[in-house]
C-alpha cells in the first residue's frame, strides 16, 4: 500500500506531524539495530589479533562499514528508508552537544591554529582541482562540484555548489560518490596509519580534520583513534563548514570565467555567504560558552559526552544505510582519479604539515 497521501482531485495532501513519524519508525528501528550491533561488535573484535595488530575498527567506523554492507548486498526495503533521513541532524546536534567538551579558552587554543591550517588547505585543494579539472577537459559543472566536495565539507558541499554552476544531477551524484568513496578508504587507513607513526591525538585529530573530506567520516575516523582526537577533529572539522560559503562563492566565480554559458550574473556575493552558513555551529558556539561561565555542572557535561557519542554513533549507522556504492556509474573514471589524487596529495601535505607543526 502506498503512503501517499491524495485528495479528491488527485493533489497530495499536506502530511502531519503523526504520519511523518509513523513513516520513520521502521528505518529509525533498523539505524538503532546498526547502531547498537556496532557498538556491541567493537570490544569483541579486539579479541582477535588481527584487529589488534591491523586494523582497529571502533564501534564509530563499524557502524558506518556495516550500514554500507547492508545497503549494498540484501538492500533497504522502501518502508524503511523515510527513517534514514537524519544523519545530518543527528551528526549535527552531537557537534552542538560536542561544545560541552570545550572552555573558550580552549577552543581558541586548537581553533586558531585549525582555521590557519583549514585555510590554506582548503583553498588551494580547491584551485588546484579546478586547474587540473580544466587541464584535463573536464566538464567546468563536474569538476567544480569535486572542487567543492574534496576541499570543505564533502557533501554539503557538492550540493550547495552544483545549481550555482548548472550542474547536472549525475555529476552531483558522481561527486558526492567520489567523496564518499575516500572517506570510507580514510576510515580504514587513517587510524592505523596515525598508530604507525605513533602521532598524539592532537596531531591526528588535526590530520583527520584536514586529510578527509565528509564531515561524519571525519567525526568517525577521530573517535576511531581516540576520543580526544575526535572532538579535536571535530573542531577542525568546524573551522571547514564555517569556510564553507566562501568556498561556494569563489568556485561559483571561476565556473563563471570560465564557461560563458553559465547563467550566473550578477553573483550575489552576500546572499550566497549568509544562506550557506552553517548556523549549527551557531548552536555549538553557545555551548562552549555555557560551559565556560561554569553553567553545565560536572555530571552534565558527563551525560553531554555520551549523549554526543550516541549521536553520532546513530548518524554514522544512517549514513551508512544511505551510501550506494553503485553511484560510481554515474560518470567516467577521469573524475574518480583526478579527486582521488587531489584528495591524497591533500592528506599527505596534511600529515607532513602537522608532524612538524603540531606537537
Amino acid at each position: 500500500m502506498s503512503n501517499n497521501y491524495a485528495s479528491a482531485n488527485g493533489a497530495p495532501l499536506p502530511r502531519t506531524f503523526a504520519q511523518e513519524v509513523i513513516d520513520s519508525l521502521p528505518g529509525l528501528f533498523l539505524v538503532i539495530a546498526v547502531a547498537v550491533g556496532a557498538h556491541q561488535a567493537a570490544p569483541m573484535l579486539k579479541n582477535y589479533e588481527f584487529f589488534q595488530k591491523y586494523l582497529t575498527l571502533k564501534d564509530f567506523i563499524l557502524a558506518i562499514i556495516v550500514g554500507i554492507a547492508i545497503r549494498n548486498t540484501v538492500g533497504v526495503p522502501q518502508i524503511m528508508r523515510p527513517g534514514l533521513r537524519f544523519s545530518t541532524i543527528l551528526t549535527k546536534t552531537g557537534i552542538v552537544v560536542m561544545g560541552a567538551k570545550y572552555s573558550l579558552a580552549g577552543l581558541v587554543t586548537v581553533g586558531g591554529q585549525a582555521l590557519g591550517m583549514i585555510f590554506f588547505f582548503l583553498f588551494m585543494s580547491a584551485i588546484v582541482l579546478m586547474w587540473v579539472g580544466k587541464k584535463v577537459n573536464m566538464p567546468t559543472s563536474l569538476t567544480a562540484c569535486l572542487a567543492a566536495g574534496l576541499s570543505v565539507c564533502g557533501v554539503s558541499a557538492t550540493i550547495a555548489v552544483a545549481p550555482a554552476v548548472n550542474a547536472k544531477k549525475e555529476e552531483m551524484a558522481y561527486s558526492i560518490a567520489v567523496v564518499l568513496m575516500f572517506g570510507l578508504l580514510a576510515l580504514i587507513v587513517f587510524p592505523p596509519l596515525g598508530q604507525l607513526l605513533n602521532l598524539s591525538d592532537a596531531q591526528y585529530g588535526a590530520f583527520s580534520g584536514v586529510g578527509i573530506i565528509n564531515s561524519a567520516q571525519v567525526l568517525a575516523a577521530g573517535f576511531g583513534f581516540s576520543d580526544e582526537a575526535g572532538i579535536i577533529a571535530g573542531v577542525y572539522n568546524i573551522g571547514r563548514v564555517i569556510f564553507l560559503p566562501f568556498i561556494v562563492l569563489m568556485l561559483t566565480l571561476m565556473a563563471c570565467q570560465r564557461e560563458s554559458s553559465l547563467s550566473c550574473e550578477p553573483v550575489n556575493k552576500k546572499q550566497i555567504i549568509l544562506s550557506k552558513f552553517p548556523v549549527f555551529v551557531l548552536g555549538f558556539l553557545a555551548v562552549v560558552m555555557m560551559n565556560t561561565m561554569g553553567m553545565l555542572s560536572d555530571p552534565a557535561v558527563k551525560t553531554a559526552k555520551g549523549f554526543m557519542e550516541w549521536a553520532f554513533l546513530l548518524g554514522f549507522a544512517s549514513i551508512g544505510l544511505t551510501t550506494r556504492l553503485s553511484d560510481l556509474k554515474a560518470a567516467g573514471v577521469s573524475g574518480f582519479v583526478v579527486g582521488f589524487t587531489v584528495a591524497s596529495l591533500k592528506a599527505g601535505l596534511a600529515l607532513l604539515a602537522v608532524l612538524y607543526f603540531i606537537n
